[in-house]
């Protein structure tokens, strides 16, 4: 009888601890795929702007306006700021000469 009870509790022990691994497993499943979401959608808000501003600068007479209207088009609901010497819009930082010429474009980190 004390053999059969011992081998209970630890199959009992053996069970919980599995199943504490399980769950372990399953939320940090969980919250990687929660980053991983939030990385490819800002990744994907960065390539649709690069691409409207390529778009908007291979007319022969662009603007600084319209390479920003066309990557505040890109991504609707983004609102266009300034910081650090570039103009933020979205994930694009773009930065623009005294003539209005696009000189330099970053994505945010």
């Amino acid at each position: 009888m004390r053999r059969s009870t011992t081998a209970i509790a630890g199959l009992a022990a053996a069970l919980v601890a599995s199943n504490a691994w399980w769950a372990y497993r399953l939320l940090d499943a969980g919250v990687t795929q929660t980053y991983q979401s939030a990385s490819l959608e800002e990744s994907q808000q960065a390539l649709s702007q690069s691409l409207a501003v390529i778009k908007a600068m291979a007319a022969s007479n662009y603007s600084q306006q319209a390479i920003i209207g066309a990557a505040e088009a890109a991504w609707p609901g983004v609102e266009p700021f300034e910081k650090d010497g570039y103009l933020w819009v979205g994930r694009l930082g773009l930065r623009f000469n005294a003539e209005g010429r696009l000189v330099e474009a970053i994505t945010g980190v």
